[in-house]
């Protein structure tokens, strides 16, 4: 991509101000309400005229603006220093990032003393474009490189990471013409909160993932010029994928609402092109009925989730209920049916929690997700509602959990009725947050999250990323309808070959260790079976250091009905912003008298599930570049299987 850029300077303050031109030929990039533009350079060009006292804004050689400025005015205060492409007076993000510039390839430079006039600029358009072939400026070609971040020692390999920069929660996925599609909250300008767009990425496996261009974006003449939060995807009546977004639009109270976003080209098979729809389809009503007494809280209002049963599209949204004197009530997923996809109709809560009793629970339900389980002996069918919970302050619990009910779901009469009122957990780790589901061509539910890093800002600063996915899991009933959750079976296709380690038992701890001394890493899955013997505490250390100095303890202790847990006493912190990073779990029955670990260790991120019911999500930022071990313990107890595999990584 080539570019110029023309710019006018300043003398001392007490010469007499130098009249120049600022030109830019750069990347239009990622212009999603008007996609014939992607990817298209823009030669503009701005003259600064202090004598007659006019800014005149040309692209490709014509004039398109103008504004009067003061006469005599200085282009540049005195003794602040004229930035090209930056802002010399930024705004400052979370008290680290410098915002408020040019994002895109600037190729040259020249300065003048003077304004051109409207002749020159059209004459010096047409100049440059002779310099190019056929006189057409080359098409920008910016793809975001991975290799960037070749030797980061914190950077996962093998879960979702974005290109660059800053990801939140993977959302709206959807299975389409043999491709799994993922989107997710992303920031390309750097890696903090700001600026948030859909960035897409593809598979034909669930994990190994193929980055595509950003899919929709916040425009000025869109229905989302401030954000395109979170949302959720179906496909209409002709097959073809729909996604629903959250839409920022801070011109409007509620700032919040439900807008739609189809392909250009739904015969491409990587859908890479979208187009918002003109018109809203969802908005928050102030006076819905959400129950006697109380009222919604208003603009609270985001992450559509969508699916269709029959002949009618189901829509969740996130929101919150007050009593009318205002105090909280807790969050709730508003339910909405329609048969086009355009026209909704509000149905009621689904269900509203209860925050009094049950803190955890939030002021606010994020990312409600409606999922099929399976029917129980009656035939009646099984769902869990699963969600982030959002909190109106401070709170010891933001960001830390992902919260369930199951209970049975009947289409017809709009009704799900919860097993019980107090919400449950699956993952007992403090970072698997931000879900989002789908049920795929195979008919599995599937279950996406985003694993939140906990790193300090500065870090996330150096690092030039924020944040990655956890892996993609299935969710199944149990035998006593409680849900059930795993990896999905296509994190085998990244093993590296043979496994690293294959023990089948029954054998002792410190006969497998012996093994387990040559098997080093820090992208591994380990499959691993246990059971107690004579051990009351027991289980495994990942990331260790040869002398122990640092390690990651997953633990089952048979105490008090069984207890699975992480231990993170030792756990690196370097760049963690948790401080004391102490011991998380939750209660776990053995299964036939066993517990059986699926432990991934990809760097910084680690995963455990327990017998396909529990997991636990954490982080662990090694100080030590030695950590790498794997070690068994709690002497008693006994190695059933243990299987080692190295992982490759998810672009491989």
């Amino acid at each position: 991509m080539l570019g110029a850029v023309l710019v006018a300077g300043d003398r001392a303050a007490a010469d007499p101000p130098v009249i120049g031109v600022l030109a830019l030929l750069v990347e239009d990039g990622g212009v999603v309400a008007e996609p014939d533009r992607r990817n298209t350079p823009a030669p503009w060009l701005t003259t600064f005229d202090s004598a007659r006292g006019t800014m005149t804004l040309y692209l490709n050689g014509t004039q398109v603006a103008q504004s009067a400025i003061p006469v005599g005015v200085s282009l540049q205060a005195a003794q602040v220093p004229l930035l090209i492409g930056r802002h010399n007076q930024p705004e400052i993000i979370n008290g680290t990032f410098a915002v408020n510039m040019f994002s895109g390839l600037i190729d040259e430079v020249k300065v003048y003393n003077r304004p051109l006039s409207a002749a020159e600029v059209a004459g010096g358009h047409s100049a440059t474009l002779s310099t190019f072939a056929g006189g057409v400026i080359p098409a920008a070609h910016m793809p975001q490189d991975r290799s960037r971040y070749d030797g980061d020692k914190y950077r996962p390999g093998y879960h979702f990471t974005a290109p660059n920069h800053w990801m939140n929660e993977p959302h709206a996925p959807i299975f389409v013409k043999g491709q799994y599609h993922l989107f997710y909250q992303y920031n390309e300008h750097g890696p903090y909160w700001h600026n948030i767009s859909w960035g897409h990425a593809v598979s034909t496996d669930l994990v190994h993932w193929r980055d595509l261009p950003i899919a929709l974006a916040p425009t000025a003449d869109s229905v989302a010029p401030d954000g395109v939060w979170s949302g959720g995807s179906t496909v209409d009546g002709n097959g073809n994928p729909v996604l629903f977004f959250t839409a920022g639009n801070d011109s409007l109270h509620p700032n919040q609402a439900v807008g739609t976003a189809r392909p250009l080209d739904p015969n491409d098979p990587d859908l890479v092109r979208w187009a918002m729809d003109p018109q809203l389809v969802t908005q928050q009503d102030p006076a819905a009925n959400v129950g006697a007494g109380r009222k919604v809280r208003v603009g609270e209002f985001r992450d559509p989730s969508v699916w269709k049963e029959g002949n009618t599209w189901f829509e969740l949204v996130g929101s919150g209920v007050q009593t009318t004197g205002g105090a909280d009530v807790g969050g709730t997923a508003l339910l909405y049916t329609s048969t086009d996809l355009v026209n909704w109709t509000y149905v009621g809560p689904l269900m509203t929690g209860d925050v009094g009793a049950y803190p955890k629970s939030g002021q606010v339900w994020e990312l409600p997700t409606f999922l099929p389980i399976g029917k129980d002996a009656q035939g009646r069918q099984r769902n869990a509602l699963i969600v982030n919970p959002a909190f109106s302050g401070p709170s010891p619990y933001s960001s830390k959990n992902t919260l369930y009910w199951v209970g049975t779901w009947d289409a017809a009469t709009r009704t799900w009725t919860p097993d019980s009122t107090e919400p449950r957990m699956f993952d007992y780790g403090e970072h698997f947050t931000g879900p989002s589901g789908t049920v795929d061509g195979k008919g599995r539910s599937l279950l996406f999250s985003i694993a939140q890093d906990r790193r300090t800002e500065q870090a996330h600063y150096d690092a030039g990323w924020a944040h990655n996915a956890g892996l993609p899991v299935e969710l199944t009933m149990r035998p006593d309808g409680d849900l059930g959750i795993r990896p999905v079976a296509e994190t085998a296709n990244l093993h590296a070959g043979a496994p690293l380690l294959d023990v089948t038992g029954p054998t002792s701890i410190a006969a497998v260790n012996q093994q387990l001394a040559s098997v080093k890493g820090d992208m591994l899955q380990v499959h691993l079976t246990l059971k107690p013997g004579t051990a009351q505490r027991f289980g495994l250390d990942v990331l260790r250091s040869p002398g122990d100095e640092e390690h990651t303890r997953f633990f089952y202790d048979t105490a008090n009905g069984g207890t699975f847990g992480v231990d993170r006493t030792r756990t690196g912190s370097n760049s963690d912003v948790d401080g004391n990073l102490g011991v998380q779990s939750g209660p776990l029955v053995l299964d036939n008298g066993q517990v059986t670990l699926d432990v991934f260790v990809d760097r910084s991120m680690v995963e455990a599930y327990a017998n396909s019911y529990k997991s636990i999500t954490t982080r662990a930022y090694d100080v030590r570049n030695d950590s790498l071990g794997l070690q068994l313990w709690g002497d008693g107890s006994v190695v059933q299987s243990m299987t080692v595999w190295k992982m490759n990584s998810m672009t491989g």
